[in-house]
């Protein structure tokens, strides 16, 4: 004999079919556009001109340091026949005093660097100093401009002739780890 269930058929519903994707279109091969052919002119001639170097600063741990980066001449009268040198102070680099690197910066582990422009006179003393770039603390700027005053420079030369010009000085300031 059949048994009859109080309950009706329970049964589950089909799932639906699997939808079908659309099979991956097929990238377009994009145009190539036509260049024009460059038009080639003359280039100006100029004197000829020494580039400037860049060595790049070392940091110095747990003090501040320093290395030139460029110069520029503020003395423009001559002429092109006599040769320029930049002013200079790596050669007086060991005599140049270091910054002081303050102590409530050393304690709130402020570091950074500074770019100082130095006015440098015929007699390679600095007639002004000024800070082209902040390190973001104004501590570690006014010690770096302090030292700086101090420093000799070889003076830019035009011929054999010592000229005023400026440079510009980084100062690092970064503490041990």
């Amino acid at each position: 004999m059949r048994r009859l269930s109080r309950f009706p058929s329970r049964r589950r519903p089909a799932p639906p079919p699997p939808k079908k994707e659309p099979p991956p279109k097929k990238p377009q091969p994009k145009p190539v556009p036509k260049k024009a052919p460059p038009i080639v002119q003359k280039a100006p001639e100029y004197a000829p001109v020494e580039p400037v170097s860049e060595p790049p600063p070392t940091p110095v741990s747990n003090t501040a340091s320093s290395a030139p980066v460029t110069t520029t001449t503020t003395n423009t009268t001559a002429t092109n026949a006599e040769q320029f040198t930049e002013a200079n102070f790596r050669a007086n680099y060991a005599h140049n005093p270091k910054p002081e690197y303050p102590m409530i910066a050393k304690s709130r582990g402020w570091q950074g660097k500074v770019m100082l422009r130095v006015q440098v006179s015929p007699e390679g003393l600095s007639d002004s100093v000024a800070v082209e770039h902040s390190s973001g603390h104004e501590m570690l700027d006014e010690s770096a401009v302090e030292a700086v005053k101090k420093w000799k420079f070889i003076p830019a030369k035009r011929g054999e002739t010592p000229v005023a010009s400026s440079v510009i000085v980084p100062i690092i300031f970064t503490l041990r780890e």
